[in-house]
């Protein structure tokens, strides 16, 4: 399992892809209730699981026989369908995010007086409140970006030859884990 996640050296097939692309999403699901509920800080350990992501990728693609530099691609891609959806999503949920913008800093004044304590405070709690009204698109748009990007990634074929990145499926057993 970690070197799944955590090596983007030889190849995985698609099913290895798949296993390890939900799991990715259900710790991401799992962060964004943490976050939502706990602290918005804590959306920030995301940043960590960018690493397991691109090497996810750069593996499939090893194993098609293509050069791992591909990711890049998947990325923009994530990037303008992530986008895409946060535009189409929210609406759908009936939120208005810039209202809640709107209302956030003026919660935030309210609450501030000239104290910056006050201030954080009210901004965390304000935080909090958008990140949980926000929490099913969040995760949906998640979900739409893994499976478009699942989707391109299944147009990349196995390449039942050994290659320069591992052997092929034949002898890969090993090389799956």
């Amino acid at each position: 399992m970690m070197n799944l996640l955590f090596s983007p050296n030889g190849r995985i097939d698609q099913p290895t892809y798949w296993r390890g692309v939900l799991i990715l999403l259900g710790i991401s699901a799992a962060l964004s209730v943490i976050s939502a509920f706990v602290s918005p800080f804590l959306g920030f350990l995301g940043i960590v699981f960018v690493w397991p992501w691109i090497a996810v990728h750069v593996k499939r693609f090893h194993d098609a026989d293509k050069s791992g530099w591909l990711t890049i691609a998947m990325v923009v891609l994530a990037i303008v369908v992530s986008l895409v959806a946060s535009m189409i999503l929210p609406p759908l949920f009936g939120i208005d995010q810039i209202a809640q913008q709107v209302e956030m800093q003026e919660e935030i004044e309210r609450a501030s007086r000239g104290d910056p304590a006050q201030a954080f405070s009210a901004a965390m709690d304000a935080s909090k409140a958008i990140a949980q009204a926000n929490l099913l698109p969040s995760i949906l748009s998640t979900a739409v970006v893994t499976g478009v990007v699942g989707a391109v990634m299944g147009l990349f074929k196995t390449d039942p030859n050994d290659n320069q990145y591992g052997p092929g499926p034949a002898g890969a057993g090993a090389a799956f884990n």
